[in-house]
Order: C-alpha cells, then sequence, then structure tokens
C-alpha cells in the first residue's frame, strides 16, 4: 500500500512539472530579478539563490509566503497577486536554470 502511494504521489508531481511552463515563468520572473538576480543568482547575501533550486522547494516556499504561513512582508507582498499556475511556472524556470 506504501508503494502505490509513493507511486501516486511521484505521478502527481511529475505531472506538475511537466504542466509548467517555463516560458510563461520567465516571463512572469521579472519582479523576482530585483532581489534575486536576472539569473537567479542573488547579488546580495540576504537574499537566496534561486538558480538550480527543485521545482517542489521553490512552489512550496511561494504558496507558504501567499498563504502567510511562511511570513516576511516582501516575499508576501510579491507572492500574494501570483497564481497557482504562475506560481507553478516560475518555479519551473528557476528549477530548469544550471
Amino acid at each position: 500500500m506504501r508503494n502505490l502511494a509513493i507511486l501516486v504521489l511521484s505521478s502527481l508531481l511529475s505531472m506538475s512539472a511537466m504542466a509548467a511552463d517555463v516560458d510563461a515563468g520567465k516571463a512572469k520572473s521579472g519582479m523576482c530579478a530585483a532581489c534575486h538576480g536576472a539569473d537567479g543568482v542573488s547579488f546580495a547575501p540576504m537574499y537566496p539563490n534561486l538558480k538550480g533550486q527543485k521545482a517542489a522547494y521553490l512552489e512550496k516556499q511561494l504558496k507558504d509566503f501567499k498563504s502567510g504561513t511562511r511570513k516576511d512582508p516582501v516575499m508576501g507582498a510579491m507572492a500574494m497577486p501570483l497564481s497557482d499556475e504562475d506560481i507553478t511556472n516560475i518555479s519551473a524556470y528557476y528549477a530548469g536554470l544550471k
């Protein structure tokens, strides 16, 4: 039963990644560049690098900022207007940068 649950979860995560529109994510990432750098590498140590991070991790963080589960006045405001699709696309874009 556990193996079946793992298989289903893996399939769902794969479908989310496949459904991502990297070009749309790149287009929406302009607002991120101010702090996280145009290529996802931050110019200041206080801002994390996004380039090459796992898409699931980035997606979770953005959703947590949006919901208020994770608190930061700047990131909360940046994440608030993003749709779930925007978050998936932006996450896929940064995950794909190597």
